[in-house]
């Protein structure tokens, strides 16, 4: 399985904070809160240079952001 890294920042095109899905080193993809911590939405890179994903390792990546993102 891959390994997942998420990244919570600052972007100034955000008013919240968002989390970075990182796989494998790779950044792949973001979740941001800009319209409510009930409304999260997922944004995918346009060159994340990584075709596929397990989809375990990406619902796992999901949740763990959505869960750092809610603690913040």
């Amino acid at each position: 399985m891959e390994k997942i890294e998420i990244i919570i920042g600052s972007p100034v095109d955000y008013d919240e904070l968002v989390a970075y899905l990182v796989v494998d080193g790779k950044y792949v993809a973001l979740v941001n809160q800009d319209e409510g911590k009930d409304n999260l939405k997922i944004e995918f890179f346009d060159k994340p240079n990584l075709k596929e994903v397990h989809y375990d390792t990406f619902l796992a990546a999901l949740r763990e952001a959505k869960e750092k993102l809610l603690e913040e």
